[in-house]
């Protein structure tokens, strides 16, 4: 008992030291317009989520092989329980450089409950370890490629590109577990497909749980999609 003690006072220590020490721990605004680009098909992404879609969200970090989790907002600790198939999230957080004293902002499907975050998939993660929780978690789609970015809320859709006046329509949505589609209606012809496929950015630094892509009539638009 003694040394079981012993050991979790030197793993918050050490987590604690690992906090202090990253820069800019102060709440940021989310990024909205990421670069990305597809992986090749079949790298699918780990786990499913859980029925109430809940998404836990703040720092991911390793000690001694254990991951630990900080919810934003609230500096306590929870365990982790990678309740993902053959612990394929936490093997996903691994390659995008989750390590001792290496921690990753994350967002994945799963609730902390007594101390424990039961987690079942990736919504996205990124290297720049800084909460950028939204202040209103929707639930609803944002997707963003190279010089575009789209949000969905209560039925509307906005697409915003470099360089050309924003798109806003109403839109429907058909989903399935692994396969959403979002049809525009009114004047705009658009539809958006996501896929459940690990996408990154263009620089590997963050990793989505879905693929994203829009037809449009004079062409395509390629990127990435995640949960808000």
């Amino acid at each position: 008992m003694h040394r079981q003690n012993m050991s979790r006072k030197i793993l918050l220590a050490t987590l604690l030291g690992t906090l202090q020490a990253l820069p800019g721990q102060a709440l940021a605004n989310e990024s909205t317009n990421p670069a990305v680009t597809v992986p090749p098909a079949g790298n699918t992404t780990p786990g499913e989520p859980p029925a109430n879609d809940k998404v836990a969200r703040g720092l991911m970090l390793l000690s001694q092989n254990r991951m630990i989790f900080s919810p934003c907002r609230d500096r306590s600790y929870n365990a982790v329980e990678d309740a993902s198939p053959d612990g394929a999230t936490g093997k996903a957080l691994k390659t995008l450089g989750l390590a001792d004293g290496v921690p990753l902002y994350v967002e994945v499907f799963g609730e902390s409950a007594s101390g424990m975050l039961r987690m079942q998939g990736i919504n996205m993660a990124q290297q720049d370890a800084r909460c950028y929780a939204p202040r209103r978690a929707s639930g609803e789609w944002r997707a963003a490629g190279q010089d575009w970015a789209l949000t969905l809320f209560e039925g509307k859709a906005t697409l915003q590109q470099t360089g050309r006046e924003d798109l806003a329509a109403a839109s429907s949505e058909t989903r399935s577990p692994d396969h959403v589609e979002i049809r525009l209606h009114g004047t705009s012809t658009a539809k958006i497909t996501l896929q459940r496929q690990l996408c990154h950015d263009k620089d590997k630094q963050r990793i989505y749980a879905w693929t994203a892509e829009i037809d449009l009539p004079d062409g395509k638009l390629g990127g990435c999609a995640w949960r808000q």
